[in-house]
């Protein structure tokens, strides 16, 4: 989560640069070409580097030059520490050749600690304001934690000569990763639209977002990669499962606090450039020439579209490099005496810890990075427990909704699906609906049931299923959502609970009972010339006439008149002379929808707070 002064002003045509990580746990995604063209964009705005620490060597080969030997690639930024820029000071002082001298002496001994050489002897120049380090194969090798701490401090050293690093990635999640996404100014996932890349997404986001968590200040935009056509193409198939993906990635958001003198608001920001890098033969046929776009073809889409990924990065460094300026420079070491002292003793007790080798964390599901905290259930089933009870709970506590039969096997299919790509590897797989006993699965919002009234009506459904008490009680008929075995609207709100579960009195009243063929046992609570009652009760606590106190148990959930399964029918009705919907011994009621009696109720609550 970022923190911004309220009175921060962000232009896109001044900044500080910064460090740009490409990453993706999936290949073929197109990251070496976002890579290039990305700093070839960023060169024209000024000094950029290009990192290749993908041992395919991929961006290299697309600059057309070729993998470094040892000692001469990305590797050696892993190996050892270089020398940060020395500043020219007059040297015809004494005490400053003194000075000089003793310096150069400290770097031949305690090179390892405050680093000796340059880093400029790894760059290849590319072309004018653009450098590359190429790819080695060395980078089989796994870094130790002293290797990703000395990356750590060359990469500070490399932040002195260039406005831009851009550092291209393999298609792993290990310690080298998450020194990168932390270390980074931000952090650009590309992502192509197909089935395949979109899936492997949902499950590497589960590993960034626990990273975030701990570390808040990273940083991660994602950005749209060959994408093929239009939206409206004709290509029916292919274009739908793209549109089904932009949907997925348009929810993606993270949580931005900002600061000022009234106060802290917390506001969503979507983690995905709203923009798409187009397929084109031109990005390849570049590529074959050891090009980038800019050099192959001056003017082109493609070239407008990393052109405006520029724009967009540049933006996003604007917001957070001061604070990654801060950490960076923590990291020079000036040479002298006191500096090797002070480097000998953060060297043995850590000052920059790496990050743990450990394995990754427990994946968690994409739905996550768009649920508030607490947005989530978790339930361990018990024997013979129902997958479409609980379903319908979360469809009820979610959406506000009723589902239709089939919304149901859908969202099972779902939660299912999202259990068994984040379960750990000794968990069982869920092969049916049927969940065995003491397992334990977690339910997020459906993606594919949505409601526009949402906001509105969860706190509606919300009050009327906690009058029963059935934790996963939820509304299983709406008012005239559908219709009866006859046909009818259905006048009411049906609360679908285990079979004699409790139902409270939400007010205070008088007591009036009513039994016929189908409502069944009923009892309904007249207060101020209207009446809220209860259908298809098992037990009725009160008798005609009795006094209702608010939070008393009035009955129990039944199946008595026509029902098809155990559930209480919330029915509101208002005293009329003229129109008899319901009757109550002499008095006449007209039904209305119960909604009308929460807002009712809300109203009177807000007054008795004034």
């Amino acid at each position: 989560m970022g923190e911004y002064p309220e009175n921060t002003l962000i232009f896109t045509d001044t900044d500080d640069g910064g460090i740009i990580h490409i990453a993706n746990i999936k290949g073929g995604v197109g990251k070496s070409t976002v890579a290039t063209n990305l700093t070839a964009a960023l060169s024209q705005r000024g000094p950029s580097l290009l990192v290749d620490l993908d041992v395919q060597g991929s961006a290299t080969v697309a600059f057309g030059r070729a993998i470094g030997d040892d000692g001469h690639s990305s590797w050696e930024l892993l190996r050892k520490r270089f020398a940060a820029p020395g500043k020219n000071i007059p040297s015809d002082n004494l005490f400053v050749r003194f000075h000089q001298r003793i310096s150069a002496g400290e770097k031949k001994v305690f090179g390892s600690v405050i680093g000796s050489g340059s880093i400029r002897s790894l760059v290849v120049p590319v072309q004018q304001g653009l450098d590359l380090i190429p790819a080695g194969t060395a980078l089989f090798k796994t870094p130790s934690g002293l290797q990703l701490s000395n990356l750590r401090f060359n990469l500070a050293i490399c932040r002195e000569y260039y406005k831009y690093i851009v550092i291209d990635t393999p298609s792993v999640w290990n310690g080298l990763t998450r020194l990168l996404y932390l270390t980074s100014n931000l952090n650009l996932i590309p992502v192509t639209l197909n089935a395949l890349s979109t899936k492997s997404l949902r499950e590497y986001l589960c590993n960034v977002r626990n990273l975030a968590h701990r570390y808040p200040h990273t940083r991660l935009r994602i950005v749209k990669n060959e994408v093929f056509g239009r939206q409206d193409s004709k290509v029916i198939g292919k274009t739908r499962t793209m549109n089904e993906n932009r949907r997925f990635l348009e929810n993606l958001c993270e949580q931005v606090t900002f600061t000022g003198g009234s106060g802290v608001s917390l506001l969503p920001q979507s983690i995905i450039f709203d923009l798409e890098i187009p397929e084109s033969a031109i990005v390849r046929n570049a590529q074959d020439e050891g090009m980038s776009v800019y050099q192959y073809q001056q003017y082109g889409k493609v070239n407008k579209a990393f052109d405006e990924l520029a724009k967009r990065v540049q933006f996003v460094l604007n917001s957070t490099t001061g604070v990654h300026r801060r950490r960076y420079a923590s990291c020079r070491i000036e040479t002298g005496v006191l500096a090797v002292a002070c480097a000998l003793i953060l060297f043995i007790f850590g000052a920059h810890p790496p990050i743990a080798p450990g394995s990754a964390p427990r994946p968690i599901a994409p739905q996550q990075l768009v649920v508030p905290s607490g947005g989530v259930f978790t339930h361990t089933f018990g024997p013979g427990e129902s997958m479409h009870k609980l379903a319908k709970y979360a469809i009820c506590r979610f959406r506000a909704t009723v589902p239709s039969w089939h919304e149901v096997n859908e969202y099972i299919d779902e939660v299912v699906t999202i259990h068994n790509l984040t379960r750990r590897e000794n968990e069982p797989r869920i092969t049916e609906h049927v969940v065995p006993a003491g397992m334990s699965i977690t339910f997020y919002p459906p993606m594919k049931i949505f409601n526009d009234k949402e906001s509105r009506l969860v706190p509606v459904y919300h009050y009327f299923v906690k009058l029963v008490d059935d934790h996963f009680a939820y509304v299983t008929g709406d008012w005239c959502e559908r219709g009866t075995g006859g046909g009818q609207p259905h006048y009411g709100i049906d609360v679908a609970a285990n079979r004699g579960s409790r139902i409270f009195a939400p007010i205070n009243g008088r007591a009036v009972l009513l039994t016929n063929a189908l409502a069944g046992r009923t009892l309904g609570i007249v207060n101020d010339e209207t009446v809220l009652f209860f259908c298809h009760m098992d037990k009725r606590f009160f008798a005609e006439g009795d006094n209702v106190r608010q939070g008393q148990v009035i009955g129990t959930i039944g199946m008595t008149g026509r029902t098809s399964g155990p559930h209480v029918h919330i029915g509101y009705g208002i005293r009329s002379q003229s129109r008899g919907d319901m009757k109550f011994g002499n008095a006449r009621y007209r039904v209305t929808d119960p909604k009308l009696f929460f807002y009712r109720e809300m109203y009177f609550e807000q007054l008795a707070a004034k």
